[in-house]
């Protein structure tokens, strides 16, 4: 059972010299702080958000606030951004924002389709090419955890417990005299051990694509703007 804010806030107060109600107000802050602070770490699982019901397109409209139109929930990062078009459905291509400009400066010149690629610009996405109907997009997205406010509020995280009331309390008493420091630098070394076992994924056989020097045309690769020509040697 994840651990509640009640729980979090018991825990640390043990390390704070001295507790008042300024000092409770301290650290419901501190542990909010610390949750962040391991977010901008490293994209931990329980913040991983496969959304399937939210993100819709619309047609003739190209730019997608991620929140605002998208509709997702505390979006982070951005993973991967699949069109659903029944049999026609695929994976969007991330392309950057200079590539698609060098490229494609007009996007509105090759007319509407379904999309294919997509940039991110700030907190908005570029669709290209441009929809021509409503389609659903299923986005991979990582999320900023949410604010604990309630007693019953838990955290989103898994077994870092001890990395959360450590740096809380870190966090708790230097705001306690008005000094900051690294915290990220604090979090990442505090969660060496748990970072490093959640990137290696015992349980998961990854199989490494051989390397080749040998790159095959796609089909109609005439109708693929980022392709400059058809052989390579």
């Amino acid at each position: 059972m994840a651990t509640t804010f009640a729980e979090f806030k018991r825990r640390v107060m043990l390390g704070i010299p001295q507790v008042d109600g300024e000092t409770l107000l301290t650290v419901e802050e501190a542990i909010n702080i610390a949750h962040k602070v391991i977010a901008c770490v490293r994209d931990f699982d329980d913040l991983m958000v496969l959304d399937t019901t939210n993100a819709l397109t619309v047609a003739s409209q190209k730019l997608y606030h991620i929140e605002t139109d998208l509709l997702l929930v505390r979006p982070k990062d951005i993973y991967s951004i699949r069109l659903m078009a029944a049999t026609e459905s695929r994976k969007l291509v991330y392309v950057p924002p200079r590539e698609l400009d060098d490229t494609i400066p007009y996007t509105e010149q090759v007319g509407e389709g379904k999309s294919k690629w997509y940039t991110r610009r700030g907190n908005y996405l570029e669709l290209y090419r441009i929809p021509d109907d409503a389609y659903s997009l299923y986005v991979m997205h990582s999320q900023w955890p949410a604010t604990l406010v309630n007693d019953t509020d838990v955290t989103p995280y898994s077994n870092i417990d001890h990395v959360i009331i450590g740096l809380s309390i870190n966090i708790a008493n230097e705001l306690r005299i008005g000094q900051t420091s690294n915290w990220e630098e604090m979090a990442n070394s505090m969660l060496s051990l748990s970072v490093g076992e959640n990137a290696s994924k015992p349980d998961e056989m990854l199989v490494a694509k051989p390397f080749n020097t040998r790159q095959y045309a796609p089909g109609e690769y005439w109708n693929n703007p980022f392709i400059k020509k058809d052989q390579v040697e």
